[in-house]
């Protein structure tokens, strides 16, 4: 009784401050198609955050697009495999699209075998960068997820190539897309 005279007299509810219940939204409509990616965010656990001006590079409070549009697919067409375009350094990538719980889009094991790390100061050096994501629609034209970039076998003929604390650094990165 003490809980609702409290509750009443603040005007709120546990959900809420202004005494209305969270609605959820309704996504039954959610169809696959082309959606605009951004970076918004970068956790950069490779070299002191060396990394992060490679996937942020305007720096971290700047949103960064990716170049090309992406398909994410209808959950009806689930499980599927296709390949994605990024922008340069980035190559082409392979992608395994799957959701086991029907809401969350996840990518497991995609490959990229040699990616440039495009700055002098690392000369021909290239990396392989495992990437593992998830994806969740928020609204019926915008998602919400996160990549993780496992980055190792840093090989160059030049000798210039970071040395990394263990065999494969991490990149974590915040991503929103919008049809």
């Amino acid at each position: 009784m003490l809980t609702l005279i409290i509750m009443m007299a603040c005007g709120g509810s546990a959900d809420k401050p202004d005494g209305e219940s969270e609605t959820p939204v309704d996504l039954s409509g959610w169809t696959g198609g082309d959606f605009d990616f951004q970076t918004v965010s970068v956790d950069d656990g490779c070299l002191s955050g060396a990394f992060e001006a490679l996937f942020m590079p305007d720096g971290p409070a700047t949103p960064h697009n990716f170049e090309y549009p992406i398909y994410i697919p209808s959950y009806a067409d689930l499980p599927e495999n296709y390949s994605i375009d990024l922008r340069e350094p980035f190559v082409e990538m392979p992608v395994n699209v799957d959701s086991a719980d029907g809401l969350t889009y996840s990518i497991r094991g995609s490959v990229m075998e040699s990616v440039e790390l495009g700055s002098s100061a690392y000369g021909d050096c290239v990396v392989t960068m495992s990437v593992d994501a998830d994806l969740t629609p928020v609204t019926l034209d915008i998602a919400e997820g996160s990549a993780e970039i496992n980055i190792s076998d840093a090989r160059g003929s030049d000798d210039l190539c970071p040395v990394f604390e263990s065999d494969t650094c991490v990149v974590s990165l915040g991503l929103s897309a919008t049809r």
